[in-house]
């Protein structure tokens, strides 16, 4: 048997106990066989630690990440030196600021983690090979998802934009994403990054709305465009801050498109709390998007860190509890198997059956772990504890 405070290896069979889970009341064993959890059983004893599924942090910048400048005094401030990081920046930077991100990733208890790696005219391929490089480098511990990341300087409906998102699939990325707002024609960005999708058969991940303009919101058209090409559960919307602004009717309504064409939708709160609405007085709006009206309506509803200590975000480890914990704040979002699932991208408490994809936390609670968000964590890949560095 296991103590989870202990520095033994894990077995090939191994049973966890006292252990608390984050619904279900009381102590519990867990029997761990063959990669996948065998049996859960009640226990006696007070647990001191924590079962949830293996976080996934599914919007991350791994390779700004920790090149933190001047506090922004805006969005725009924030771009200006984004751009200036990134035009002096080296392949190794961006593969060491990436292997940084992934390495607290996994201290944290994170298994999934998707980054956005910007592709344009400053970095060329430089942040893309160090960012693949960096997953090569945890490759069987982190399982790391890479957005080929048209930004504000790409515009994907050009030539020269559509060659680099196709260049960067040929380099390694996964997905392909864009942020439509600021491309010459926004709605052309939209449908010409879908449609490249489907020729290429990748998966989408926009950054969609991120702002407080609701006559600017973009929400309504690109759900009809991804229904009209047939990539429904193929797209995820990161940010969709405009959403909150919308009066409730039309919201709901939107809310229901989304989950008709099986939209994901990716919440920041920690980026969005401090940016949207920034200026020189207190900000009025906190945001986030309207994350529990999007659950009411079947909408998945997944978390993310974003920007960590680089010009947008100043702060942050990448952690899924404190994203989680801002949630709870600034969305209401506290309602536990809510919690999990966009803590773990849809997965749920625990239980049999299910991989041994875990993560133990120090806590004796779900509601302690996000009060306290304690460091110490033992983070079990197919029941084997992984080696963070």
């Amino acid at each position: 048997m296991i103590d989870p405070r202990a520095g033994d290896p894990l077995e090939a069979r191994t049973r966890l106990s006292p252990v608390a889970l984050p619904i279900s009341a009381g102590a519990y064993e867990i029997v761990l066989a063959d990669g996948r959890i065998a049996a859960i059983h009640p226990a006696r004893g007070t647990p001191e630690w924590l079962l949830l599924p293996a976080f996934a942090n599914m919007h991350t910048h791994a390779e700004r990440a920790f090149s933190a400048g001047p506090a922004p005094k805006s969005f725009a401030d924030a771009l200006r030196q984004s751009e200036e990081m990134r035009k002096s920046a080296s392949e190794a930077d961006f593969h060491d600021r990436a292997a940084m991100l992934f390495s607290r990733a996994l201290a944290h208890g994170t298994l999934r983690l998707r980054s956005h790696t910007d592709i344009d005219d400053l970095v060329e391929d430089r942040a893309l090979r160090g960012v693949v490089a960096a997953r090569k480098a945890f490759a069987g511990r982190l399982d790391v998802e890479i957005v080929a990341f048209a930004n504000a300087r790409t515009d994907p409906a050009g030539r020269d934009g559509q060659k680099r998102l196709v260049a960067a699939l040929g380099q390694g990325a996964d997905l392909i994403g864009a942020v439509p707002a600021f491309a010459p024609d926004p709605r052309r960005a939209v449908e010409a990054v879908l449609d490249l999708a489907r020729a290429e058969d990748v998966p989408v991940d926009f950054h969609l709305d991120e702002h407080g303009e609701p006559a600017e919101s973009l929400l309504s058209f690109v759900i009809d465009e991804v229904v009209r090409r047939g990539l429904e559960g193929r797209v995820a919307l990161s940010h969709v801050c405009a959403l909150a602004t919308l009066p409730p009717a039309e919201a709901q309504s939107l809310a229901r498109r989304l989950a008709a064409a099986r939209i994901t939708v990716i919440a920041l709160p920690a980026t969005n709390l401090y940016l949207q609405d920034r200026g020189a007085g207190t900000p009025r709006r906190r945001g986030v998007t309207l994350v529990k009206e999007l659950l009411a309506a079947g909408v998945a509803v997944w978390l993310g860190s974003d920007n960590v200590r680089d010009s947008f975000y100043p702060y942050g480890d990448a952690d899924p509890l404190e994203d989680a914990w801002l949630a709870a704040l600034a969305a209401h979002l506290d309602e536990p198997a809510q919690l999990l699932a966009a803590l773990s991208a849809g997965r749920g408490e625990p239980k049999a059956g299910d991989p041994a994809d875990l993560v133990l936390v120090k806590a004796a609670s779900l509601t302690d772990a996000l009060a306290r968000r304690p460091d110490a964590r033992i983070l079990l890949r197919a029941g084997q504890r992984v080696v963070v560095s």
